[in-house]
């Protein structure tokens, strides 16, 4: 469940970062974007549910769940979509919130990725995905060779957004001959320039969906932080007639252009769903 007294705690995340000041105002509207990414919310919703057997169109075939890391999220296939899918559920325990501000940069080793010299991840993301990567990859495995015809897909919100930018990197570099699209919702960036760079050179799409008024996406960007978004910017007040695509990392008319900073009230809804609160199946 997605605690709303948990929407406090986090609130508290914003503290002592800060927003960098260049900014670029050149969004153009592209409503095209919006069915694709109010999909990828409801699938993260379902991975704060806590949905089994199956999450809107997608058949579970695999719960994770990391008890040291408290990592959990959830694999299947869509046959509506032909994707193989991997979810991952956002902050909602204090150890959560232990990896959301686990800054110290570090170099990080996982199977089937090479990454190149200089890349350095956050500490609290990479613990949580070094956690459940073998899981993750032995699965899709298994999947792509029962649907072999099938794309790969993965998303998350929040911290399971900020995941997400290492399970693209980590499909890509393990399935290099499939399509992989990957929808990081409301997510901090996690890197130096050169993990931004890398991640931008995988042969596939990210997306980084970001909602007014959410100063998720804002937070490490500047000084002594310094980490950078990689990913095109779809971003939205909850509607399609509102849904545009954003140029570069700091554009003024998306996230960066709200003003505002940690977790605010835009963080706890995504493309017009209200995360946690979706259920598992459209009615």
């Amino acid at each position: 469940m997605y605690l709303s007294t948990l929407k406090l705690s986090l609130m508290a995340l914003g503290a002592g970062v800060y927003a960098s000041p260049v900014l670029l105002g050149r969004a153009s509207s592209d409503s095209g974007e919006f069915a694709e990414l109010q999909r990828a919310a409801k699938l993260s919703s379902a991975a704060y549910t806590g949905c089994t057997g199956s999450a809107f169109d997608v058949t579970i075939t695999k719960q994770l769940n990391d008890a040291a890391t408290n990592t959990q999220g959830y694999i299947g296939y869509s046959k509506t979509k032909a994707r193989i899918s991997v979810v991952i559920r956002g902050s909602t325990t204090p150890q959560d919130i232990l990896n959301d501000i686990d800054t110290a940069l570090t170099t990080v080793k996982l199977s089937g990725v090479e990454f190149p010299s200089g890349v350095q991840i956050m500490k609290g993301i990479t613990s949580p995905w070094s956690a459940i990567h073998e899981d993750v990859i032995t699965e899709v495995k298994s999947l792509t060779e029962q649907y072999p015809d099938y794309t790969l897909e993965s998303t998350g919100h929040s911290l399971g957004g900020a995941m997400t930018y290492m399970s693209y990197i980590a499909l890509s570099q393990n399935f290099p001959d499939k399509n992989i699209t990957s929808n990081a919702l409301a997510a901090f960036p996690i890197g130096n320039t050169a993990f931004a760079n890398f991640g931008s050179s995988q042969n596939g799409l990210l997306r980084r969906g970001t909602n007014v008024d959410d100063g998720v996406p804002n937070m490490y960007v500047s000084f002594p932080y310094n980490f950078v978004h990689y990913g095109k910017e779809v971003y939205s007040h909850g509607t399609q007639a509102t849904c545009v695509l954003c140029d570069g990392e700091r554009d003024t008319q998306c996230s960066a252009g709200d003003g505002d900073l940690g977790v605010t009230a835009g963080h706890f809804s995504s493309f017009g769903i209200e995360l946690g609160q979706a259920g598992c199946a459209d009615l």
